[in-house]
Order: C-alpha cells, then sequence, then structure tokens
C-alpha cells in the first residue's frame, strides 16, 4: 500500500520541518479557536506549500459561533478540492451548506476511542474481549460510517494510543489517517493557562482572557497512575507514543500525520 506521509504544524515557522520526506502538509488547530491563523497567513503557507509541490489541508478545532466566523473567513480562500479536518459538527454543516467543493475530513476529536494511559495499569488482566472494546473505535459502528460516506465524509483520523487500536471492522471504503506521536487525551475551552505567567493571579481560576500563553509555555503533569508523562499545552493534555502500531503495515491507515512538535 502507498502511504501518504504528511507534516502536521500548528504555527508558520515549522514549515522548516517540511522535507522530501513528506508529500502533504496540515496546518491550523484543532483544540482552540483563538489559535486559528488569520485569512493572510494562511494564505501564505498553502502558497509555499504549493510551490514544494505538496498537497494541502487546513485543521479546525470546535468552536463558538465567533469561531465558526473564524472559520468561515478561512474556507473563503481554500480552492475547490482542499481537505478540511473538522472536529465540531457546525463546522461540517456551514462546509456542506456553503462550501461543498472543499472536501471534509473527520477529525480526530470526532473518532470516539479510548486514550487514557491508564489502561495500562491493568492491560494484562482483561479478557479478550474487553481488550478488544477499549481498542476499538465508533468508525466500526455500521450505520456511522454509513452516514458518514453518505455525507462525503471519506476519511478519518485517529490517535495511536499506548494500548493499541483494533480497526478491522472499519470498511475499506473510510480511508484512515494516523497521529504520530503525540497522543490527545482531553481537552476543554477551560484554560488553566491562561494568565500562568502572572503572579497576581497565583491561585485564581477563572476565565481570563487568552494572551496565547500556550505558545510560550508546556507543562509536564507526572503521576504513576498514569503511566506515562503526560503533556499539558493550553486546554489540552497530551501523551508521546513512539511506537508505531504493528498493523500499520497491514491495515487501511494510509496517511501517517507526523507532528515534529505538539500540535497546538
Amino acid at each position: 500500500m502507498q502511504r501518504e506521509r504528511a507534516l502536521f504544524i500548528a504555527i508558520p515557522e515549522n514549515l522548516k520541518y517540511l522535507s522530501a520526506d513528506y508529500q502533504r502538509v496540515y496546518f491550523g488547530d484543532e483544540f482552540c479557536e483563538r489559535l486559528l491563523p488569520s485569512p493572510p497567513i494562511l494564505k501564505d503557507i498553502m502558497d509555499q506549500v504549493a510551490e514544494r509541490g505538496c498537497a494541502f489541508t487546513l485543521v479546525t478545532p470546535y468552536v463558538t459561533q465567533t469561531g465558526l466566523a473564524a472559520v468561515e473567513k478561512l474556507l473563503d480562500i481554500l480552492p475547490t478540492g482542499t481537505e478540511v479536518v473538522f472536529n465540531d459538527w457546525g463546522v461540517f454543516r456551514v462546509m456542506k451548506n456553503r462550501y461543498p467543493h472543499l472536501k471534509p475530513v473527520l477529525g480526530r476529536l470526532m473518532t470516539k476511542i479510548k486514550r487514557g494511559p491508564r489502561i495500562m495499569n491493568f492491560l494484562d488482566r482483561l479478557p479478550p474481549d474487553a481488550l478488544r472494546h477499549l481498542r476499538s473505535t465508533n468508525l466500526g459502528v455500521p450505520h456511522y460510517v454509513r452516514f458518514l460516506l453518505e455525507q462525503g465524509i471519506e476519511r478519518a483520523e485517529l490517535d495511536n494510543p499506548l494500548h493499541g487500536l483494533d480497526i478491522s471492522d472499519v470498511p475499506q471504503e473510510l480511508h484512515l489517517s494516523l497521529h504520530i506521536p503525540f497522543v490527545y487525551v482531553t481537552t476543554t475551552r477551560f484554560c488553566l493557562v491562561a494568565n500562568c505567567d502572572n503572579p497576581e493571579k497565583k491561585g485564581f481560576i477563572g476565565v481570563f482572557p487568552c494572551g496565547k500563553e500556550c505558545r510560550t509555555y508546556t507543562f509536564y503533569l507526572d503521576n504513576a497512575v498514569m503511566t506515562t508523562l503526560l503533556i499539558r499545552r493550553g486546554n489540552t493534555i497530551f501523551y508521546k507514543n513512539t511506537t508505531v502500531p504493528d498493523q500499520l503495515k497491514t491495515s487501511p491507515i494510509d496517511r501517517v500525520i507526523i507532528s515534529p512538535e505538539i500540535p497546538h
């Protein structure tokens, strides 16, 4: 199988990682509407990617109405046939109604799978059926996949959890992409990183104006129960899994999305 390699970048400066090893560039943010690029920056990135002979995919997060308006400004400038990863059904609805010339891709936030590393604590004690359940996704539900295909959604994205994946029940009509090496665990609109560098706000928890502190600070959370180091970047928690799953060699995963830095 010919497997496509995609580079995922969240900031323009990281285009420095683009090499001949990649055939596609992902650009955008999956987790925060405040980190979406402006239309001029998006246009510049698309031009540079095209000059390098690579395909382009725009990545979008879950959104509020304000965020949806920002996404629409980006969709307005995308050429026909451009892939758009959506992580919000509202974004998909807008795409379907107003931008049918673009190609929707089901983002990994929309793919339901157990991601937490705590599963590794009892993995060896699970019966086969329980293990299969924890490794499975909602992409194996026939009615759901039929709905996706009927809506013109022919690609879905996956994380690479420590406990493994079981995608044996995903039909071949649905193309799959795998994110490596950062696994998304959980995310929220409530950003604990906001004001983290303001001593006057120490001990305060609340909703504060966004200073994009997540572009500067990364926090590492160490807890024995989690079996691996957790990474907090902005409103989202990740962990790193550099192990490539065995089934990548034989599975319907035909695209690998590589993030040289945390994609947020």
